[in-house]
């Protein structure tokens, strides 16, 4: 009797010990679901949110919810998944649901229908009745190469931290920025697709949620503050002084302007441009220590970034541009100006002033000596509102020495679109979205030669068993003795 009452203690201080380590356990992982950290240990940190991202998100004021609808089979799963857990984990004002097209076709057809989704493999951002699809090319960059031999398209980086804060900013805006192409002087067009149209970063601007829209500035009276930036892509005819005057009305209130002017064009807002402190020069720009090969010197490709939050960024990028003129702070300074070259060519490079030659020499005292800048960005402190009202809006200007890098042919070309858009955020005051840009997918293999597979094999299927069949035996005769 006495032992049955041992055993029946004894199993029942096991049990009662079981359940408080399965309760034990519970709890602990209860707790670590609500407080935990998590790392990116990736080389390119694929998951890790910038700093830009993260205060975005920390400021979200409004809810933000976030539709996968996505195969979970879909190359791009794992990691719009894995990205769009750290979202929430930065605010809990973004609310995310995975759909499975294939699956659950009862709420796919109910989303499909409510969100207007006409295909799988999307992402869909919504706040109130605003809203942003991405599609899985605006996700990432692919290699289609293996598609010749029958393969599948491999991944080459992933965009998906841009593409998503860009779209929680469009939602999550009241009004989207306006920005104004000035038309009329043989400026590129906003919705051209050909080469030298601008249809490519009309369709960019779109996705950062900012509205593009084409004005002859000759009918216009004024340009309304609603309008945050204007932009004169590639002019090939003067500017009419009414124009001028509404450029520097726009611009003495606050404006922000972006100039793209190509060589070898007469504008008429060279000798403008230059009470604004920037001095376009009458060369196109060289630089034969960096020229591309079977190409003319003319063709521009540029490495060198000064320090300005436009181009902070982009020190592993380079930039290319097909012509391109010298864009420089004139002297003297401009008062009140703060006048700031951001890219420009090596030492080799220079301003070449013969521009009717084939074949550029640099001939001193007459070319512009390298490095020369092509590039520069000038701000103006907003003067003192009334009290208590602080400081206006400060005027910013970028001038650029060449138009051709924003079309179409050139816009994909390296880091084009990463400084458009760069110099874009800077100009609308939006700097927190400059610098996020894709992030590359590193694909590792491990090579073995045949004796390396062998040894493999041996190692594996053998040495390892019987190293624990030995310790296993060791613990048996140990015991046993």
């Amino acid at each position: 009797m006495a032992r049955l009452r041992l055993r029946l203690l004894s199993s029942g201080n096991f049990l009662l010990t079981l359940i408080l380590l399965v309760a034990l356990f519970i709890m602990v992982n209860y707790i670590a679901s609500l407080r935990y950290a998590r790392w990116d240990l990736t080389r390119q940190k694929i998951t890790a949110l910038s700093d830009h991202t993260a205060r975005t998100l920390q400021a979200l004021k409004t809810p933000v919810s976030v539709v996968v609808f996505y195969q979970p089979s879909h190359r791009l799963y794992g990691l719009v998944q894995d990205l769009l857990s750290e979202y929430r984990r930065a605010s809990p004002k973004v609310e995310v649901e995975y759909v499975d097209p294939e699956r659950d076709i009862a709420r796919a057809k109910q989303l499909a229908k409510e969100l207007q989704i006409e295909e799988p493999n999307v992402v869909v951002f919504r706040a109130g009745s605003r809203r942003q699809h991405l599609s899985d090319t605006e996700l990432a960059d692919y290699d289609y190469t293996a598609l010749q031999f029958g393969g599948e398209p491999r991944v080459t980086a992933f965009k998906g931290e841009d593409a998503f804060t860009s779209a929680i900013l469009s939602v999550i805006r009241e009004q989207p920025p306006l920005v104004w192409f000035t038309t009329g002087h043989g400026e590129k067009s906003l919705d051209s697709a050909d080469p030298m149209g601008l249809a490519n970063l009309h369709t960019v601007l779109d996705q950062q949620g900012i509205s593009g829209e084409a004005v002859t500035l000759a009918e216009r009276s004024a340009i309304p503050p609603e309008v945050k930036l204007l932009v004169i892509a590639g002019p090939a005819r003067r500017f009419l002084e009414h124009e001028l005057d509404l450029l520097q009305a726009y611009l003495d209130r606050g404006g922000r302007l972006l100039v793209l002017i190509d060589p070898l064009e007469d504008t008429g807002l060279e000798g403008w441009l230059d009470r604004w402190g920037v001095a376009l020069g009458n060369d196109i720009v060289v630089d034969p220590s960096r020229q591309l090969p079977f190409v003319s010197a003319a063709n521009l490709l540029v490495t060198d970034y000064t320090e300005h939050p436009i181009v902070d960024k982009m020190t592993t990028l380079v930039t290319l541009y097909p012509l391109a003129r010298s864009a420089r702070p004139s002297q003297p300074a401009s008062e009140g100006l703060t006048v700031t070259p951001l890219a420009s060519t090596s030492a080799d490079g220079w301003g070449e002033t013969q521009t009717s030659v084939g074949t550029f020499q640099f001939d001193e005292g007459q070319d512009l000596k390298g490095p020369v800048p092509i590039a520069v960005a000038a701000e103006r402190a907003g003067a003192e509102g009334p009290e208590g009202e602080g400081a206006a809006s400060p005027t910013r200007l970028v001038v650029i020495g060449d138009s051709d890098f924003i079309a179409n042919s050139q816009l994909g070309n390296v880091g084009n679109r990463d400084l458009v858009l760069g110099v874009t955020y800077w100009l609308i005051q939006e700097e927190q979205l400059i610098g996020i840009g894709p992030k590359s997918i590193e694909s590792l293999k491990l090579n073995l030669t045949g004796p390396q597979l062998t040894r493999v094999f041996w190692f594996s299927f053998f040495a390892m068993p019987g190293l624990v069949g030995m310790l296993g035996v060791g613990m048996w005769w140990v015991r046993r003795r």
